[in-house]
């Protein structure tokens, strides 16, 4: 892996290095398991010791980026504490933004004061995750939107609906050159056929989840798990 650099005018540092001969020592494991997310690399101090006394090597920060693509969720209310698990773990599997959203069949209703109230504690959780995977961009959390009015500035360059409907099919998911994405959650209730119409006017596209039906919360981390395995996939192979 070779990293773009900037060294000081100080140090006859080289223009770039490799990660794989720096000392292990200054990377964070997080992002020596990550690699593939690291964008470039920042000299923060001039040249110092390192272990081998005939070498030195710079002190790096490195900007991480969550997934390769900005990935938006949107989910709808649901009941309990299921949406401060899917912050929570939609936060760890890199999103950009949570977006709540209410529909026909939600099972608890939320409204803005409601919201408003909540959302301190929806920024902490997210804040925490976070922290708890080394990244350096908490996801923001925006709502609630009604499903059948979804404003167009949060649509993303290809945008998914999970829909039971299409058990039957494989899952296909083609996120080549794509430039952001976005997948919808229903809530245990499921979409209506109206629903499902007026996303995919907007330009929505239906997905499987599988065979399977899936619990709102389980269906969300799926699908955000099989996107950025995908996401990554695909940066692999382009790198």
């Amino acid at each position: 892996w070779i990293i773009p650099v900037t060294p000081p005018k100080s140090t006859n540092a080289p223009k770039s290095v490799s990660l794989a001969t720096l000392p292990l020592t200054i990377l964070p494991t997080a992002y020596l398991t990550s690699a593939s997310s690291v964008r470039h690399v920042i000299v923060t101090s001039s040249a110092k010791p390192a272990r081998d006394s005939d070498k030195s090597f710079m002190w790096l920060l490195l900007s991480v980026k969550p997934l390769i693509v900005p990935v938006t969720l949107f989910f709808a209310l649901a009941k309990g504490d299921k949406i401060d698990f899917v912050i929570q773990k939609a936060s760890e599997l890199g999103v950009d933004k949570i977006v709540l959203i209410k529909s026909s069949r939600d099972v608890t209703k939320l409204n803005e004061d409601d919201f408003k109230k909540k959302l301190p504690r929806y920024h902490l959780i997210a804040k925490e995750a976070s922290e708890q995977c080394h990244r350096q961009k908490i996801p923001e959390i925006l709502g609630i939107y009604d499903i059948k009015n979804i404003p167009s500035n949060l649509l993303a360059d290809v945008n998914y609906v999970a829909y039971e409907k299409e058990a039957n099919q494989p899952i296909d998911i083609d996120l080549t050159n794509k430039k952001s994405v976005s997948l919808l959650i229903g809530s245990e209730g499921g979409l209506t056929i109206e629903e499902v119409h007026t996303l995919n006017a907007q330009g929505f596209k239906n997905l499987s989840l599988g065979k399977r039906i899936l619990r709102t919360e389980t269906a969300a981390i799926y699908g955000l798990s099989v996107i950025g395995y995908l996401l990554e996939k695909w940066q692999f192979i382009n790198f």
